[in-house]
């Protein structure tokens, strides 16, 4: 029983580790089809233009939130909430 107590709590404390979301697979320049395809739908959208951002939510960081910049179709820029270009901290 022991064993299995210390499987689960090393699992739990793995899997908050890293958001469940495979935010290192995009890159600058990726298409707007090829960030659906890595990350999904996204939990918001919202943009005006040429502009559109993609805010999305990992299930196992919920109260962390990341953002995707595309302009003309390609990424321009991403990461965590707060650190997109003109952010105020």
């Amino acid at each position: 029983m022991r064993h299995v107590l210390t499987m689960i709590l090393l699992s739990t404390l793995l899997a908050g580790c890293a958001p469940w979301l495979p935010v290192q697979n995009i890159n600058v320049g990726m298409t707007k089809a090829e960030v659906l395809q890595q990350l999904g739908k996204p939990t918001d959208v919202a943009g005006t233009g040429n502009v559109e951002y993609f805010w999305y939510n990992p299930l196992n960081r919920f109260w962390q939130r990341y953002y995707v910049r595309i302009v003309n179709d390609k990424v321009e820029s991403y990461g965590p909430l707060g650190s997109e270009p003109g952010a105020v901290k």
